[in-house]
């Protein structure tokens, strides 16, 4: 049987860590400091394997119970589950959790390879990075409007920290307009989730379906949407609203950028996710999908188009971050079995993509290559790092064998089944588009002679997470029945929400 304490290990771990973190590290710090470094990763493998052991039981409890209980509802308070935090577990937050667990571990060990760890400032960032992580874990078992609220913008909250580690006037700037958009769209969604209560009586995800089912009126149940829908597209940067986060990962270091767009942003269209699908489930309760198809393609044109205009590599990839949660709305607009599969198989994808984008071009940033021209060459004078910069912009494009392919390829098939063959080629044409600017780049690092003398060699420690993630893209890429068997009981789901 599945208990809270099942469901909230992870967090508790992590977070338990994450306010030990300080004050331990920085002991140890004054009284080890040739070997700091190792014992912060040590530090950090404790919390990390506990939520790996917490994740795996639950995936041995759930699937043992999956075919007569595919939802599982637990709540804080036995008796008074209407007044108090519930948790859900089901496939997809089984799968989202797994999926945390692997890009968030990667992160961390990047992280705390790339920071220079003798700052003061160093125990907070690995400390917020624990405590992000966790706060995600349980926003993604959320079970109510409320918990996932409270638990997602305290994940936004230790998320600002990163991008302001290094206090220069662009990471400042950039915080700033992170945290005025977050304080816009948390107006929004505690407005709309306001009405939603007054609608139903509840936050419960199924008390609200089962009531929103029967309203006939459905005028405020529109208006609600519309606020809760803004405050999640804002946080999720769907366009218009996107215009935080170019700057936000660009005066970021490179290892937020690399987190927060490995786990911040899949756990972002998760929550879209689950509140488009889960709760509003169309044409049942209300008929949303051309209006996020229309967003999707605004998405990633918009996306692709400032991405090639871009002379900054890092800002560049910022922008295919955006595109790519247009690709990520084209499969949640299907609202079909295949379209949940292809963006549960997107998340890790994408994510594991910008991470190892982020990750490369941070390699080449200490280095001090930081726009087109200063990528002349690179290639060849760092090939190890040149060639993980070429993985991941090969699977931004969708080139097989890498598994950048399969997720396209299962967004854009979803988007046909689900008759909008529209949406899918204006996706074809800005991979297309995509492909272009992405081998300008692969272009210029080994067609074009060195222009400038570079000063020392590649950082042969910061390849370990690297090259973590170029396998696991060329595996899932010709396996992918890895990861998609994982996805499969999703489909049974879904045939459950919608008839």
């Amino acid at each position: 049987m599945i208990g809270i304490v099942d469901v909230l290990l992870p967090t508790i771990s992590l977070s338990i860590f994450s306010l030990a973190t300080i004050p331990a590290l920085s002991v140890l710090r004054g009284r080890l400091s040739s070997h700091y470094r190792l014992i912060a990763l040590v530090w950090a493998l404790i919390p990390f394997t506990i939520a790996a052991l917490g994740v795996l039981h639950l995936v041995f409890e759930y699937y043992g119970i999956m075919d007569s209980q595919p939802f599982v509802r637990v709540s804080l308070v036995r008796g008074y589950a209407s007044l108090s935090s519930s948790f859900l577990i089901d496939s997809v937050s089984i799968y989202m959790a797994v999926v945390y667990l692997t890009v968030g571990a990667i992160s961390y060990l990047y992280g705390a390879l790339y920071i220079d760890l003798g700052r003061k400032l160093s125990e907070r960032y690995l400390a917020i990075i624990l405590m992000v992580t966790g706060c995600v874990f349980a926003a993604t078992f959320s079970g109510d409007l409320l918990t996932l609220f409270i638990f997602w913008e305290a994940s936004v909250v230790g998320s600002s920290f990163l991008i302001i580690y290094r206090r220069d006037p662009r990471s400042v700037e950039a915080c700033l307009k992170y945290i005025i958009m977050m304080i816009i769209s948390s107006g929004l969604i505690v407005y709309g989730l306001s009405i939603i209560y007054g609608l139903s009586g509840s936050l419960n995800f199924w008390t609200v379906r089962e009531v929103l089912m029967t309203i006939s009126d459905k005028r405020l149940l529109i208006l609600a949407f519309m606020f809760v829908a803004a405050g999640y597209a804002i946080e999720t940067a769907i366009v218009p609203f996107h215009m935080w986060l170019p700057d936000a990962y660009t005066a970021a270091p490179p290892s937020s950028s690399a987190f927060l767009s490995a786990l911040v942003d899949q756990a972002s269209y998760y929550v879209l996710l689950r509140v488009l699908i889960y709760i509003l489930t169309p044409p049942i309760i209300l008929n949303w999908p051309l209006a996020l198809a229309i967003f999707s393609a605004l998405t990633m044109t918009v996306g692709n188009l400032f991405a090639m205009a871009q002379s900054d590599v890092k800002r560049m990839i910022s922008y295919v971050c955006v595109a790519d949660i247009g690709y990520n709305l084209v499969a949640i607009t299907s609202v079909k079995p295949l379209g949940v599969m292809g963006n549960l198989f997107f998340f890790f994808v994408g994510g594991m993509t910008t991470a190892l984008a982020f990750m490369s071009v941070g390699v080449m940033n200490r280095l001090g290559i930081r726009t087109l021209k200063d990528f002349y060459g690179v290639g060849r004078k760092f090939p190890l790092t040149g060639l993980s910069l070429v993985i991941s912009a090969l699977s931004f494009s969708g080139i097989p064998p890498l598994a950048g392919f399969m997720a396209k390829y299962m967004v854009f098939t979803a988007a046909i089944e689900a008759g909008m063959a529209w949406l899918a080629v204006i996706g074809v044409l800005n991979s297309v588009l995509q492909t272009a600017y992405l081998l300008r780049l692969i272009h210029n690092m080994y067609a074009k002679p060195l222009i400038r003398k570079i000063e020392g060699g590649e950082p042969k420690i910061l390849l370990i997470p690297i090259y973590m993630l170029v396998i696991a893209l060329i595996v899932l890429g010709i396996y992918p029945s890895l990861i998609l068997d994982l996805i499969y009981p999703v489909t049974k789901q879904i045939a459950l929400l919608i008839p």
